[in-house]
């Protein structure tokens, strides 16, 4: 049967023409169709006859599998674009450590076994994110799967954070910064930032505090029905920001109500490699 597969590289990432040829290759050695960004304009595409050109809002119609070529933050953002197709992804790793990403460059005979359907899907959650200013929402434009990044500029200050949970006031922080994080995520910002490392396919909220300003003031796991509020959010001197998912960079005051909570959409993982996500983990950190 002919498969339907969605390519996505990063336009801006030095990725070499021969590698990307290579997977094109591959993926027409197993009789598929690959889609491609009519914004794309590589001279490779060019090339094959399997590929076809589509616009954005058409590039996921129909489509079996998205592969990714790229790095960590190639597949964040495909997971972004993706949100709510309910097409499973499989990451080709250009970056450094590529935890998100199943297969190496070197891997490409494994893309034998996503098209016999030879794989399992690991579902992650993501978080919706909005801003309720004076009753204004502004709901950030998709779920994010790594985590939304609440930090200062252009000086490292320390910022005052009040933490909300159903409602309930839960925790104050005085840290340079917060990290409200999926379990996905937990293995990016928060992790470096002290927090624990959460099994990916497991469903909660982590709360990781930068620099906290007090021993006591730790990172807290939540349960993934609580809807998370950050409130009288302050930085003498500095503004503060928030991030979500490396992506969006939005201003927000002492007025605001920032809501993050569990989205109904998730992202699908293809996996084809043995081995279990820590034994993965530490095997890219061990490499690097």
């Amino acid at each position: 049967m002919n498969k339907r597969v969605t390519l996505l590289s990063n336009i801006k990432k030095d990725i070499p023409e021969s590698e990307l040829s290579k997977i094109i290759e591959k993926l027409s050695s197993l009789g598929c169709t690959v889609y491609v960004s009519s914004d794309d304009n590589r001279q490779i595409f060019s090339m094959f006859t399997n590929i076809e050109k589509r616009a954005q809002d058409e590039l996921f119609d129909g489509t079996d599998f998205i592969v990714v070529a790229g790095g960590d933050g190639s597949m964040l953002e495909a997971a972004r674009l993706s949100a709510g197709s309910g097409i499973p992804l499989i990451g080709i790793n250009f970056g450094r450590l590529g935890y998100l990403a199943e297969l190496e460059v070197g891997e490409l005979v494994l893309l034998e076994k996503v098209v016999s359907g030879d794989y399992k899907i690991e579902e992650r959650m993501m978080l919706d994110v909005e801003i309720d200013r004076e009753g204004h929402i502004q709901r950030l434009n998709s779920p994010c799967l790594n985590e939304t990044v609440f930090s200062n500029a252009p000086i490292s200050r320390l910022a005052s954070f009040d933490l909300y949970c159903n409602g309930e006031a839960a925790l104050k922080y005085k840290a340079d910064g917060i990290i409200v994080s999926t379990p996905t995520g937990s293995s990016a910002y928060s992790l470096s930032a002290g927090g624990p490392l959460v099994y990916q396919t497991m469903k909660c909220i982590i709360v990781t505090p930068i620099c906290a300003h007090s021993f006591m003031q730790r990172p807290v796991v939540f349960t993934d029905d609580c809807i998370i509020e950050v409130k009288n959010a302050s930085c003498r001197e500095n503004k503060l920001f928030i991030t979500v998912d490396g992506r969006d960079n939005i201003e927000i005051f002492s007025s605001d109500i920032i809501r993050i909570k569990k989205s109904d959409l998730t992202t699908k993982l293809i996996r084809v490699k043995e081995g279990g996500f820590i034994n993965n983990l530490y095997g890219k950190l061990g490499n690097n």
